[in-house]
């Protein structure tokens, strides 16, 4: 895919691509703190509020996942699914929430990008940025969409759809490899569940 800055330009609204940023930030630092309180509190919340806890963990490991899957940030998604498991839910359960999370997400942001392309996209990040996207895309675009979801690095389903990827090559390279990431990350952190 060839684009412009020019292109791109039309496309740019800096004061929603703000109103983005600061929402994504506030979001991750909701994420974030939950998650260390619920490391931290571990046994008042295993005393008092067990019922609780294990009723919305699931709540909140799904809108975490999701929300994180969507729009990429510095805090990876698997983040979510780590912090669940070691605060005592289980595994297995945790695997699959975030399994179906990630790809709901996944799945709506890449239509979302066919769909509204640049419109949306252009929103999301600098035109400068966004050229640097997309020519190296245009040189790795398979290996780094399979290399983004099976490690944390950003992984941009929205993006992959606004620059025209084939659903059946991002199923191939994104969302399969993506989903057995979870599975493998899931169990690695059960793992350090047990040290």
């Amino acid at each position: 895919m060839e684009v412009n800055e020019i292109e791109i330009q039309k496309y740019n609204n800096q004061k929603i691509r703000k109103k983005i940023k600061i929402i994504g930030i506030v979001i991750s630092m909701i994420i974030v703190a939950i998650s260390i309180a619920s490391l931290l509190f571990y046994e008042f919340y295993k005393e008092k509020l067990t019922q609780e806890i294990f009723l919305y963990n699931p709540v909140i490991l799904f809108f975490s996942v999701a929300f994180l899957e969507f729009v990429p940030q510095i805090l990876t998604s698997y983040f979510p699914l780590i912090i669940s498991i070691l605060s005592g839910m289980n595994i297995l359960n945790s695997i699959i929430i975030a399994i179906a999370s990630s790809l709901l997400s996944s799945v709506l942001a890449f239509e979302i990008g066919r769909k509204f392309g640049w419109k949306f996209t252009c929103s999301l990040a600098e035109p400068k940025k966004i050229i640097k996207i997309v020519n190296f895309w245009n040189k790795y675009g398979k290996l780094y969409t399979f290399l983004s979801a099976i490690s944390p690095l950003p992984y941009f389903p929205l993006i992959y759809g606004a620059l025209g990827m084939k659903r059946k090559q991002m199923w191939l390279f994104g969302i399969l490899p993506r989903l057995a990431s979870f599975i493998f990350v899931g169990y690695l952190a059960s793992l350090g569940k047990f040290i």
